[in-house]
């Protein structure tokens, strides 16, 4: 893809993607008391004690770290990323006059609310870039105190969790806890999920008949690959091929019609990038 239309999808989908955040803010989440997590939960935290605006609140928490960020790690933190944080807290203040709110109905708000923000944050991710957030102070804390990510996000979402259930009462807490789970699986199906794939490993003593099939039917590449045996200690030949999630079932026909007593391995894989597949292009978050 050429530099000027990846910059401009990457524009489109950071745009979309706050709105959508935005609108799971000012729509479901914050007039149930139903915290998202991170510094928006913080800013909707400001908002109850001290009438503070929730998107300048959260604004206020994301550009200190920030240019902490861009001044102590350089260029892994990039202007996407601070679009990304400026325009979702512009969004979320901008459209709230213009917004209905849905309250009283917990099914509805937790999973809209996390369908919105969990799609909203993939779409940024895709872009290359985050809504800034914990993972700001997450990554500052991996760099200097060798802590990693995952740990230190884990440590500031059960506060976040912890600090909503004092504020606006259990109930609301075990919502969040709710919409958190919807919005990590959202997550994987927008990252992941429209263009999942699944690696498979054949072991075959009809190897011609299923590379031919595969490379016919399919059109999916194949790699062979010599093993022994672990009890035998014969030479075995296995086939390496990787393919679409919806081609699975027409995998498992061909391997079954050209040898029934092949052995097959099939896992999910979580990106598969190159010839057939994704381009193999390196991709900058930020």
């Amino acid at each position: 893809m050429k530099p000027h239309y990846r910059l401009l999808r990457d524009a489109i989908l950071i745009v979309l993607g706050c709105f959508l955040m935005a609108l799971a803010v000012d729509v479901f989440l914050d007039p149930n008391d139903v915290v998202p997590g991170g510094f928006t939960a913080i800013a909707i935290f400001a908002n109850r004690l001290r009438g503070w605006p929730t998107g300048l609140t959260l604004l206020a928490l994301n550009v200190p770290f920030f240019a902490l960020g861009v001044w102590l790690l350089g260029a892994e933190l990039g202007p996407k990323t601070f679009a990304a944080a400026v325009l979702v807290s512009l969004a979320i203040d901008g459209l709230r006059p213009y917004l209905p709110t849905v309250q009283g109905e917990p099914l509805l708000y937790v999973a809209y609310g996390g369908l919105l923000f969990g799609a909203g944050q993939a779409l940024v991710f895709r872009a290359g870039a985050t809504s800034g957030g914990t993972e700001l102070p997450a990554k500052l804390l991996e760099h200097f105190y060798g802590i990693r990510m995952s740990s230190s996000l884990l440590a500031m979402d059960a506060l976040i969790l912890g600090m909503a259930a004092i504020f606006f009462g259990l109930g609301p807490a075990l919502y969040a806890l709710i919409t958190a789970w919807v919005m990590a699986r959202v997550i994987d199906v927008v990252d992941v999920g429209f263009n999942a794939s699944h690696t498979a490993f054949i072991v075959t003593q009809a190897p011609d008949d299923v590379r031919t099939a595969i490379l016919q039917r399919l059109g999916r590449g194949v790699t062979i690959l010599t093993g022994q045996g672990g009890f035998t200690g014969n030479q075995r030949i296995m086939l390496f091929t990787v393919v679409h999630r919806r081609e699975v079932g027409a995998l498992r026909s061909i391997v079954s019609a050209a040898d029934p007593d092949a052995f097959m391995v099939i896992t999910p894989s979580t990106e598969v990038l190159g010839e057939g597949f994704k381009p193999l292009t390196r991709l900058r978050r930020g």
